[in-house]
């Protein structure tokens, strides 16, 4: 690394020592001569500074450093000599603003691909990019805030071979019951299309973020929804994210929207403060949007929640050459008013093991198992059922926190530079109070497989297929067969790095 910095910083030398002593008064033929010789040596030098720059960004990479890079301009010397690509550009903009990060994203994860592209918007520890580079990024005129616009115009067309209860997105808890299993469903939706807005604020030695991010996912096909808006300081967070129970970068990737059943999968308005241990891991705390997810009724009596306090929720993460492992746990306390009048509180708990590992190339395999107690709203299949808990005796009223187990496992492989495929199962289970309905959700299974192509520039298209098992308590069952074909494009197209 060493003998690389001296090198670009010699070419940048000779450059400042050339020009000046070639550019002597001579008659405007013989200087139009001079300048066109002049102008190919400089094309040659660039053409070198860069195939050395690319060199730096990638044995960065390899040891998971941001890139050094060279940002003086000589005295004298033309603008043009020390132009450089865009995202070499990008890099030097960061490091002039002072927002390198002190710990760089696991390269693993940066490269980890997935159609959701979740990584994106997830929290980091410094407020480190994905790419060190930091491409896509500009200044605001006048001011040192970088912006980064991005998101993705999306199109699914999906055929249902019976009913499948929601039309847009996967979800095997909606299910009907009983199936009509002669009826069909075909559907257009472009409500996957997202957009976002990245800023990043220098603010001494040290960034502040602000991501905000939008889907179509709101009251109607039409209706934009809130995704992410939060606030980033070091490594204190303020807003609404990926909740701290969750694990974004070991999400499937999937065409589905929703992804499996039995995902952690939520965004909470919270207060986040992280920190590092040692080089490889970090730990995290949150204190997050309570939301009691009962509903139940009885002859006298419909449940109505309440949250007396707020969620919480610890994490712990270690990063390896080829992966990382999380592990949080989750806190809560559920309550609901009962029958007789009384407020019923219990206590809902959760563990949630995550992680990502590149086995064989960039062969991707993740992985959950999540187990605890009123933790049904913070599950993909499970939230908004009002299953959180359930009463327990109807002669004394109380609430018992009903147990779920969550588990999923994908496998992504690359076929090609630009086709890959992924693979997944999904499994979820909970067990049933003995005064639950009859009709009150009990299992269901996912699994997904698809082949994904990038033809040219952001352009992906894929085909999936998707199956669903539903079963209830009274152990009636409805199933679906889903085949998805997707288009979607990013806002915004990176540039690749400069080639040896």
């Amino acid at each position: 690394m060493t003998l690389v910095r001296a090198s670009v910083s010699a070419f940048l030398l000779a450059l400042t020592v050339i020009i000046p002593e070639n550019l002597e008064p001579q008659s405007s033929s013989q200087n139009a001569d001079k300048i066109q010789a002049l102008q190919k040596q400089l094309d040659d030098m660039k053409a070198q500074m860069q195939n050395i720059q690319a060199q730096i960004l990638d044995l960065s990479s390899a040891v998971g450093r941001p890139p050094t890079t060279v940002t003086t301009t000589p005295s004298g010397a033309p603008q043009a000599a020390v132009t450089a690509t865009a995202q070499e550009e990008g890099a030097a903009q960061a490091a002039e603003l002072k927002v390198v990060p002190k710990r760089p994203v696991n390269p693993a994860t940066a490269s980890y691909q997935t159609d959701s592209q979740d990584q994106i918007a997830a929290p980091r520890m410094d407020n480190a990019p994905l790419d060190p580079r930091y491409p896509g990024y500009f200044r605001l005129p006048g001011t040192q805030t970088l912006l980064r616009i991005g998101g993705y115009f999306k199109t699914d067309f999906i055929y249902d071979l019976k009913p499948p209860g929601n039309v847009d997105i996967f979800i095997p808890s909606t299910f009907p019951i009983p199936t009509l299993s002669s009826v069909n469903n075909t559907t257009v939706s472009v409500r996957p299309t997202r957009l976002n807005l990245d800023f990043l604020i220098p603010v001494k030695s040290t960034s502040v973020r602000f991501f905000i991010e939008t889907d179509m996912f709101g009251t109607n096909a039409t209706t934009p929804r809130l995704r992410h808006a939060y606030a980033q300081v070091k490594n204190g967070l303020l807003g609404q994210t990926f909740s701290n129970f969750m694990d974004p970068d070991s999400g499937p990737d999937t065409l589905d929207f929703q992804g499996p059943n039995s995902q952690v999968s939520i965004r909470n308005p919270q207060l986040r403060y992280s920190f590092p241990i040692g080089e490889e891991s970090s730990l995290s705390f949150s204190v997050e949007k309570a939301s009691s997810d009962v509903s139940f009724t009885t002859p006298q009596f419909s449940a109505l929640p309440n949250n007396p306090t707020p969620d919480a929720s610890i994490k712990f993460r270690q990063e390896f050459s080829k992966g990382h492992i999380q592990l949080s746990g989750l806190f809560r306390d559920v309550a609901a008013y009962l029958p007789d009048g009384k407020t019923g509180s219990v206590f809902g708990w959760g563990i949630n093991l995550t992680g990502a590992q590149k086995l064989f190339g960039t062969d991707t395999f993740v992985y959950q198992a999540a187990y605890g107690a009123g933790m049904e709203r913070y599950v993909n299949d499970t939230s908004g059922l009002g299953i959180d808990a359930q009463p327990g005796d109807p002669a004394s009223p109380h609430l018992e926190a009903v147990p779920i187990t969550a588990i999923y496992g994908g496998y992504q492989h690359y076929w090609a530079k630009k086709l890959r495929s992924s693979a997944v199962y999904g499994f979820a289970q909970t067990e049933n109070t003995n005064l639950e309905s009859a009709a009150s959700y009990h299992q269901s299974n996912y699994g997904a497989a698809n082949i994904i192509w990038n033809p040219f520039g952001s352009l992906n298209v894929g085909t999936e297929i998707l199956y669903g098992w539903l079963v209830e308590q009274n152990r009636a069952s409805a199933n679906d067969t889903r085949f998805l074909f997707s288009a979607k494009y990013n806002f915004i197209k990176m540039a690749e790095p400069a080639k040896k």
